[in-house]
């Protein structure tokens, strides 16, 4: 027990894993001066029948907000004192104290306790004899023709036409809800609905029903959203519609030529231009080898270092998680989400503590350079100037955890240039 001043002892008991209780006890002279001077405010503003606001007798001011007084002086004393009685722990707190108990003593002084989960200890973490693979990188003809294809349909334009509507087109129409047995959708009507046939999100119904189909022409289409059809609202359920027709556009794919380079604003000549995109896909292909190298890495210390990571931290990280994933999906069973995602958020958890335990251990450190650099790449990524991406990443509140971000990729890059290159981790 850890006596500060005589007026607050501090006692800790270590609970399971990284539990701990810390029980206070404040002694009564310190109890005693705020019950006082407590009741002394109670009493000049109290209107109690047959006195004077003030000239209450105070034994009848103490039997009528004795408890109310005692309640708040309780709470004042835990306020004031806890910050100091978790220092004088010499715990390393991880979640905020839950209180326990909280009444006052037969001596007249205040007993609390309160439960805190501490920071799991590590020692030298060995970072010898890690392990990641090193496929080699080969950017073929094809994977470039099928970014050059991509980049047409990026800038592809639609022209009315007045013919009947084939694969690949654009489709503007107007659909009446026939049949709705989920209620899905609140209206009946939907006017100048387009339905772009080349959209490989486009359900499957309307790609096979509507070819054929005229100006002024009009089907019934039923439609079964797919249970992992992105909008939930929508998945698993089914729709039935009358489509009519009222125009029809084709689509018109861009030449590959100079002046569609120009167009791009990414180079002057088609030749620059694929030239550029199988350098894109090199890099594309070497910061996924680069990420496939990290999760090993990872992957590899947490099964090394199997810390506890503290339950409350566990917890606040997976409703986090939960709270960004229910704007995706509203209809997200959180208790099934919970358990799914557990393990992941405990050793992304268990990653960060060692990562910052690496970091002290072999002295890595950030610099400035290291700062503008995460900066120029951002801005790069984005295409924007660094002011830009300073003004981004505060907005996004990106820059407080910046430094963060830097301090484990430098270490990520510590250990996977120490790492062993082999062909299967198997």
């Amino acid at each position: 027990m850890n006596d500060t001043n005589g007026k607050v002892k501090v006692e800790v008991k270590p609970l399971e894993k990284l539990a701990h209780e810390i029980s206070v006890t404040v002694d009564a002279d310190t109890v005693n001066q705020k019950l006082d001077s407590k009741f002394g405010q109670v009493r000049r503003n109290a209107h109690l029948k047959g006195f004077r606001k003030g000239k209450a007798p105070m034994d009848m001011i103490k039997q009528v907000y004795g408890g109310e007084v005692r309640a708040e002086v309780a709470e004042e004393v835990l306020k004031e004192t806890i910050s100091d009685a978790i220092e004088e722990s010499s715990l390393k707190i991880a979640t905020k104290p839950a209180l326990t108990a909280l009444d006052y003593n037969e001596a007249g002084g205040l007993d609390y306790a309160v439960k805190v989960e501490v920071m799991p200890e590590i020692d030298k973490v060995d970072i010898d004899g890690l392990k990641v693979t090193e496929d080699d990188i080969e950017v073929t003809d094809q994977e470039v023709d099928e970014m050059v294809e991509s980049l047409r349909n990026a800038f592809v334009e639609h022209r009315p036409v007045q013919r009947e509507v084939i694969k690949g087109d654009k489709v503007v129409m107007d659909l009446d809800k026939l049949e709705d047995p989920d209620n899905v959708l609140e209206d009946d009507h939907f006017e100048d609905a387009e339905i772009d046939l080349a959209n490989p999100m486009t359900v499957q119904e309307f790609k096979d029903e509507l070819p054929g189909l005229k100006a002024g022409e009009s089907k019934e289409i039923e439609v079964k959203y797919g249970e992992d059809y992105p909008d939930p609202n929508f998945a698993g359920k089914r729709i039935k519609y009358r489509a009519t027709v009222k125009e029809v556009a084709e689509r018109l794919l861009p030449e590959w030529d100079d002046d569609f380079a120009k167009r791009t604003k990414q180079a002057e000549t088609a030749l620059e231009l694929k030239l550029k995109l199988r350098e894109d896909i090199k890099k594309n292909k070497e910061e996924q080898r680069r990420r496939t190298q990290r999760n090993q890495v990872v992957r590899q210390m947490c099964e090394r270092n199997a810390l506890e990571v503290p339950g409350a931290l566990v917890d606040d990280y997976l409703s986090a998680v939960i709270e960004d994933a229910k704007r995706q999906q509203p209809n997200l069973n959180e208790q099934q989400a919970r358990e799914g995602y557990r393990e992941m958020a405990e050793n992304t958890l268990r990653w960060n503590m060692i990562y910052h335990h690496i970091a002290d251990q072999e002295h890595v450190e950030i610099s400035p350079s290291d700062t503008e650099e995460y900066i120029k790449r951002f801005a790069g990524e984005y295409q924007m100037s660094p002011e830009q991406a300073m003004e981004a990443l505060k907005r996004s509140g990106k820059l407080e955890t910046m430094k963060d971000t830097v301090l484990e990729e430098k270490v990520l890059d510590l250990l996977i240039g120490r790492a062993q290159v082999v062909d299967s981790l198997e």
